[in-house]
């Protein structure tokens, strides 16, 4: 579905997705103070892992359900009713001192963020129909998200020294703003009065409409990243500046923060990088990872560090907008949406299991030196690398 608006209001819907993306991060808020939580609530650990990582799992479902309710009602309704959950969630997120109370909240807060994410991303395909410029949008998106997350990540620390529910300050300023910005800017999509009238005859049709292999190829790299990328430079970060004597915790923030810097910088050039490298750009980010991880382990320094780890990370920033861009392309357009909504919960269930998935291997290979695991984690990006040639051989078989 395309929807035709002036260049204005275009704009206008435009700003608003992309500041949508305090939805989608507001889980970083929460990170500098985690430990302060654990320590708040020591007879309530249950509560407290839930309150670290249930919205992951909760935005899983989420964002599954999110394009059935597109189907079903307007578009631009769906938005709003996912940013106001989101908003009741964060604004009263620690109204009551009760760690059952705020298990609650952060449920809201992950309901929030699947619908969000989904519904903004599948507008972005509803206002730009051109490929290019659409791949251009989704880079910029991937940009807002890095900004944002500088942004939360450094004030989140400062509120923090004052106790860890001052954080929540941050949601008073982005979500009720948000709010409004999907009611006023968003335009409304509805369906076209052809595709209304050839509803019943094309339900059998649709039914019968597959993602295809190259799609379930491409999420399942998808996820297999988020676990990989996880268990190394995007969360364990600290554990390696440990364990190479670098630093402590300014060291391993100020890698994030490269991160984010230049992540936020990558997400504007995507479009220009997806037209030059097009569908071998997943390829050299799976051989990148890869070769960047095994150099993090023999060659620890502060260059490799700050200079190697960046560019490790930033594949991920990478990733995310291909997956969105080139799903796109590879669907049929009666699952597109749907193919939005896999995306994301392929990123929320592999981000949740990442963590334990590389405690587990720490375990398995009774180590407690999180480094030698990596080899590990680089032999599996090695190896989404060699699928990935062999699924762009069968795609030229195929024709």
């Amino acid at each position: 579905m395309s929807v035709k608006i002036s260049g204005t209001k275009r704009i206008l819907a435009l700003i608003a997705i992309l500041f949508s993306s305090v939805v989608v991060m507001a889980d970083l808020v929460m990170v500098p103070v985690i430990g302060q939580i654990y320590g708040y609530y020591p007879e309530n650990m249950n509560a407290v892992n839930y309150i670290v990582s249930g919205p992951a799992l909760i935005l899983l479902a989420a964002s599954l359900a999110a394009p059935v309710l597109a189907r079903k009602i307007d578009k631009k309704l769906v938005f709003i009713m996912g940013v106001a959950v989101f908003a009741v969630g964060a604004v009263l997120g620690v109204m009551v001192d009760n760690p059952y109370y705020i298990c609650f909240t952060r449920s809201l807060v992950g309901i929030g963020e699947g619908i969000v994410n989904v519904i903004g991303v599948a507008y972005i395909a509803d206002l730009y129909e051109d490929a290019k410029m659409r791949a251009r949008i989704n880079g910029f998106y991937s940009a807002a998200l890095s900004l944002t997350g500088m942004v939360f990540s450094y004030f989140a620390g400062v509120l923090g020294t004052q106790g860890w529910m001052n954080v929540y300050k941050i949601y008073y300023f982005t979500a009720i703003p948000m709010l409004f910005m999907v009611i006023f800017f968003i335009p409304s999509v509805k369906r076209d009065s052809g595709e209304q009238s050839d509803e019943g005859a094309d339900r059998g049709r649709k039914k019968k409409d597959k993602l295809g292999w190259r799609f379930w190829h491409m999420s399942i790299g998808w996820f297999v990243m988020n676990i990989a990328l996880g268990a190394t430079v995007l969360y364990f970060i600290s554990s390696y500046v440990a364990e190479t004597g670098m630093g402590g915790s300014v060291a391993a923030g100020n890698a994030a923060a490269l991160k984010s810097i230049f992540g936020f910088l990558l997400g504007l050039v995507f479009g220009w990088i997806l037209e030059k490298c097009r569908r071998y750009t997943i390829t050299a980010v799976y051989l990148t990872a890869a070769a960047t991880l095994v150099l993090m382990i023999v060659f620890p320094s502060q260059f490799t560090l700050y200079v190697i780890g960046t560019v490790c990370g930033l594949t991920y920033k990478i990733g995310m907008p291909y997956n969105y861009s080139h799903g796109f392309e590879i669907v049929p357009a009666s699952r597109a949406d749907d193919a939005v909504s896999v995306t994301t919960a392929v990123y929320g269930l592999g981000t949740f299991l990442s963590t334990y998935c590389a405690n587990w291997l720490i375990s398995f290979m009774k180590t407690e030196n999180a480094i030698s695991t990596w080899w590990v984690w680089a032999a599996v990006m090695g190896i989404l690398f060699a699928a990935d040639l062999i699924a762009i051989a069968k795609e030229k078989a195929m024709g």
